[in-house]
């Protein structure tokens, strides 16, 4: 074994070690909480979600949520392929006959409950904080779909810019660093929201998707063909994912696949 063998692993048990040192000091100073119920976490704290995707069980949820949260909220085990609405066992969703411009969406769970009350504080009142534990259990979920090892590069949806403005930072974003650096993907962040639209709150499905027509243009061209993973918080009636995946296409994507957490 050469000197420089040596040194390079004694660098890399190191830093091993001195990650672990910060992570512990780290939780002395700040101890993690429940980003849902706001609970003390402990390393023998969480259990497991059921993500029904080729039959998988994710474990090792120890620093993102706690045991009651994971058995109790309203996450989406099974779920049509296309748009991610919820699926009852032996049923089959066709989106009620819509087509949309990307090919499928994958979400964390439900917009209800505690769930929702996380994203209204993640969304609305500053808590940026909550887009590390919100993006890796978002990770933890799109990685078991088969075609995310396909996917080349993560574009956010974004805000307009009176919105950021006054929130002061667009959640989407925040969410597509977290998956960028746990899939080892590039974000791009090349969608711009060309037209100020009204909030889509209160809004009928098709109010929705006239109301986003030609939202969005790309500022630049993508890889020709390229497969894409689009980034937004809510799944509602997918008009923002549709004009957004239109945009996408028109500047050279192939294929487009929108992640959420919520549907």
């Amino acid at each position: 074994m050469t000197i420089n063998t040596i040194t390079k692993n004694y660098k890399t048990q190191f830093k091993g070690v001195l990650s672990v040192t910060v992570r512990a000091l780290l939780d002395l100073l700040y101890p993690p909480r429940c980003p849902f119920c706001n609970r003390l976490l402990t390393p023998y704290d969480a259990g497991k979600i059921n993500f029904m995707v080729a039959g998988s069980n994710v474990s090792g949820l120890e620093r993102l949520l706690c045991r009651r949260c994971a058995e109790e909220l309203s996450w989406i085990e099974s779920s049509c392929p296309y748009c991610a609405f919820p699926l009852e066992e032996g049923k089959y969703h066709r989106c009620n006959g819509r087509k949309f411009s990307f090919q499928e969406c994958c979400a964390l769970g439900c917009y209800r409950g505690g769930i929702q009350e996380t994203l209204h504080r993640f969304k609305y009142h500053g808590r940026k904080s909550l887009a590390e534990p919100l993006g890796k259990l978002l990770y933890k979920k799109i990685a078991l779909e088969p075609w995310i090892s396909l996917v080349e590069f993560i574009v956010p949806i974004p805000l307009s810019r009176q919105r950021l403005l006054q929130r002061g930072y667009n959640q989407a974003s925040l969410l597509a660093r977290v998956l960028g650096r746990e899939l080892g993907l590039p974000v791009m962040e090349i969608l711009e929201r060309v037209k100020d639209t009204e909030s889509q709150t209160g809004l009928n499905k098709s109010q929705r998707k006239e109301n986003l027509r030609g939202a969005f243009r790309c500022r630049q061209e993508v890889p020709e063909g390229g497969h894409v993973l689009l980034v937004d918080d809510v799944f509602t009636s997918g008009a923002t994912a549709h004009e957004a995946s239109r945009a996408l296409k028109e500047a050279g994507a192939g294929r487009v696949s929108v992640a959420v957490l919520a549907r």
